[in-house]
């Protein structure tokens, strides 16, 4: 195999092997496959500690033991814990490093990925590389490390050289090389600083904004709950209200009042849903579906305080998991043509003892939840108005069309520099070759010229002859003497030679007059 049979080889192999990992860490936010998630808690120890990076590969099967991770909308974020049952199609977590079962099951199509590699604090490193001052720092490096070796491949190299000779080198490669590299490595330069820049405020920035008051989707709802109680001194009158506690012995059903405005027609299905802290959650129905065809309604609902108690005792008598409150909440689940689903909610924690609303009680007694649509968050890019997720992806394809450019441009210029390099010739053949002085052309032998210095080192080595070798005029000769006929193989570049002399004109590969 030649030289240049084994250079295209290699070549091929490393792209080979980088487009098997192109395609291997591809992200999902350019259409690739995998997700990195940067840990942080302790959940996960001690498997995981915060600051890992945990590299995610979706799979046609979850089971039992595999750490994945899924988005959480309870908690908004991504979490990462191991499967530890699976059930009619959800998955039940847990953290390798909690007592309780995560509330939410996904679904297999809910997955982000399993596990398929943890690098040890690969999160903070991840961060840091991707901070602009490093980016642009190792772009410079690559630059001038790029710049420094094909300079040195013009020249031959000393086998020792001094630190600020090295330096001086590497300072001045750029300015020794060709215009028109100098003008690729200037574009991919820009490339990749617009790149970064854009990369900058766009990840910093995220991918949507809640919607302004006005640029909603008009849908609204507002909750209130009242039960009538008899006299006794836990309250003033015979009526108890929202936000007030609901006492479970003396309220046994609590009516839930809720008023809907926005589009219509629309249809309102009502359901309560059940959880509990050790993961087990349902949904129970309040009532069949009902048809709005004005932009106004108001409905009643029924929640029976004993029943719901009961669903979630018998729960926990079936899982061994006791639980000493359930929450509730209280949805009618709004569908309309042309609308996302609105599901607004009155969220109640229940335990024996009394019903209440969750977090901090409200005044006046009604709970308001509207929908928003969402709005494309975009930044203002050279006065054109950009998405901030296409500004992430053009920022990405930006840096990589700059490295691939300078990939390219490094690749095409060893694949195109010759082996007629001195350099290269003397680490390869010096053993083939005896240095002279210039000679004249030899009387009546004709001299043929090959095309490369291997055709000449294969001749050499057929007929067991050294290579004669000297340099003048910036060009270097090397010629082997065989019966009757000189071979002659010449690099570099030299004035036109007076052709009036015999030993010029040998000298610089043109036959003698």
């Amino acid at each position: 195999m030649t030289a240049s049979t084994k250079r295209t080889a290699s070549l091929g192999f490393f792209l080979l092997a980088l487009l098997a990992a192109g395609f291997f860490l591809w992200p999902t936010q350019l259409g690739g496959a995998t997700a990195y998630v940067s840990t942080h808690g302790t959940s996960m120890e001690p498997g995981f500690r915060t600051g890992d990076l945990a590299v995610l590969r979706p799979v046609e099967d979850y089971n039992a033991g595999d750490v994945a991770a899924y988005r959480s909308d309870m908690f908004d974020t991504v979490v990462m814990h191991r499967i530890v049952a699976v059930q009619n199609g959800r998955y039940t977590l847990r953290g390798d490093n909690n007592s309780w079962l995560d509330p939410e099951h996904p679904t297999r199509s809910e997955f982000i990925g399993k596990l398929a590699l943890r690098v040890p604090q690969g999160g903070h490193w991840l961060q840091r590389m991707t901070e602009p001052m490093f980016l642009a720092a190792l772009f410079a490096v690559a630059l001038l490390a790029g710049g420094a070796t094909t300079h040195a491949r013009h020249r031959h190299r000393r086998r020792t050289m001094s630190s600020p000779s090295v330096a001086r080198r590497a300072s001045s490669s750029l300015s020794q090389l060709p215009a028109r590299v100098q003008g690729s490595i200037a574009a991919c330069a820009v490339l990749a600083l617009v790149g970064m820049s854009l990369g900058v405020a766009a990840w910093a920035s995220p991918t949507t904004e809640k919607a302004s008051s006005g640029e909603d989707s008009g849908q609204r709802m507002s909750f209130s709950y009242s039960a009538t109680v008899p006299r006794s001194p836990a309250y003033d009158g015979t009526t108890v209200s929202s936000p007030d506690t609901v006492f479970r012995k003396l309220v046994d059903t609590l009516r839930i009042n809720y008023t809907y405005t926005g589009a219509a027609p629309a249809t309102i299905t009502p359901v309560a849903k059940l959880s509990t802290a050790s993961g087990w959650h349902s949904t129970v129905p309040l009532g069949p579906p009902v048809d709005v065809v004005d932009s106004d309604y108001t409905g009643t609902l029924r929640l029976d305080l004993d029943a719901l108690e009961a669903r979630a005792d018998a729960a926990a008598a079936a899982t061994g998991i006791p639980a000493s409150q359930t929450e509730i909440a209280v949805i009618p689940e709004v569908t309309s043509d042309g609308l996302p689903t609105f599901s607004p909610a009155m969220n109640l924690t229940l335990t024996p003892l009394q019903l209440s609303l969750t977090g901090e009680k409200t005044n006046p007694s009604t709970t308001e939840a509207t929908s928003t649509a969402p709005d494309a968050r975009s930044l203002d890019v050279a006065g054109l108005q950009l998405s901030v997720a296409s500004a992430r992806t053009a920022s990405v394809l930006l840096v990589l069309a700059a490295l691939a450019g300078l990939v390219l441009i490094v690749t095409r210029g060893r694949l195109r520099r010759p082996i007629s390099d001195r350099s290269a010739i003397d680490r390869r053949y010096g053993r083939m070759l005896v240095e002279v002085g210039p000679m004249p052309t030899p009387t009546g032998r004709p001299v043929i010229d090959v095309v490369d210095f291997a055709t000449l080192a294969r001749l050499a080595e057929r007929y067991d002859l050294l290579v004669l070798h000297w340099l003048r005029s910036d060009v270097d000769t090397y010629v082997v003497q065989d019966q009757g006929v000189t071979y002659r193989y010449r690099c570099g570049t030299a004035p036109e030679p007076d052709p009036s002399s015999q030993e010029e004109a040998f000298s610089h590969g043109r036959p003698a007059t």
